[in-house]
């Protein structure tokens, strides 16, 4: 079975890495509305902190002495600059343990967790069902992706599917984005739990990820449904009727999750099991 260390080979870690620099290179152009690092320069900044060199960064803000002591580059940080918080919650219920899509939101996961340790921003997971069940604060710097790789790796579903109680529970976030990364099959409110992130000053994104038998069920099967959150079954033959039933459900279902985004300034991404995670980071980010 396909694991997340069979995914995350050195040439994607580098191709995550150059969205990475891309990203941070516009940023710095175009601004940013949330907490992010600034660029102002000059010796009147009041120092503050070192942290790791990171490919495009200025070589004139190489600290060379720790250079000459430790053989790595380090740069000054000063007062102005700002980590951006990127907080990831991934649902870790029942129902996203179908096929290959627990795998896809796990790797989707990890990917922006890479890109961020990569721009020097502080990345915080948070794994939740009926409410949150792990949390990892503060991560910053590469080094420590793998222990966050470790952490998706062990995860396993279980339980019901409650954002509202997750985001509730999930304590001060400092002001950032909020990544929600769930196939939202569950009858919460989920304007109430958008709402309770964006009271915590989170820039909001939604991202659905479903399997290719929830996104298109084939035709003519006799089927017995299980919701692997109650418990409760129905018998079910999948005629064509039936099926353009479900199908009409289904984006009315995502066209709803679409207009509460919207309507709120979050941001809504949609995509299943076989989706190329970098073709969705990518995406997500732009």
């Amino acid at each position: 079975m396909k694991t997340l260390q069979d995914i995350f080979t050195k040439e994607y870690l580098m191709q995550l890495e150059k969205l990475s620099f891309s990203l941070r290179q516009r940023l710095s152009v175009d601004g940013y509305s949330g907490a992010r690092k600034s660029h102002a320069k000059g010796s009147s900044l009041e120092f503050s902190d070192f942290r790791e060199y990171i490919m495009g960064d200025d070589l004139r803000r190489v600290d060379w002495n720790s250079f000459g002591r430790f053989g790595k580059l380090y740069v000054k940080l000063f007062m102005e600059e700002k980590q951006a918080e990127i907080n990831i919650f991934l649902d870790c219920s029942s129902s996203m343990e179908k096929e290959e899509k627990f795998l896809q939101a796990k790797a989707f996961a990890a990917s922006l967790a890479y890109i961020g340790l990569c721009s020097g921003d502080r990345v915080s997971l948070f794994l939740w069902n009926d409410s949150i069940i792990l949390e990892k604060r503060g991560s910053t710097g590469k080094n420590c992706f793998f222990e966050l790789l470790g952490l998706l790796e062990k995860a396993k579903c279980s339980g019901g599917s409650n954002l509202l109680r997750a985001g509730l529970y999930s304590g001060k976030l400092g002001r950032g984005i909020a990544i929600v990364i769930s196939d939202f099959f569950t009858e919460v409110p989920l304007e109430e739990a958008v709402h309770v992130l964006q009271k915590k000053k989170q820039q909001v994104c939604l991202v659905q990820v479903l399997s290719m038998e929830e996104e298109q069920p084939k035709e003519g099967q006799a089927v017995r449904l299980k919701d692997s959150e109650t418990g409760e079954t129905c018998d079910l033959e999948l005629t064509s009727s039936v099926l353009l039933a479900y199908n009409k459900a289904l984006k009315e279902h995502r066209g709803a999750l679409g207009d509460l985004c919207f309507g709120s300034g979050a941001v809504f991404y949609c995509m299943n099991e076989h989706t190329p995670i970098f073709t969705a980071i990518r995406e997500v980010l732009h």
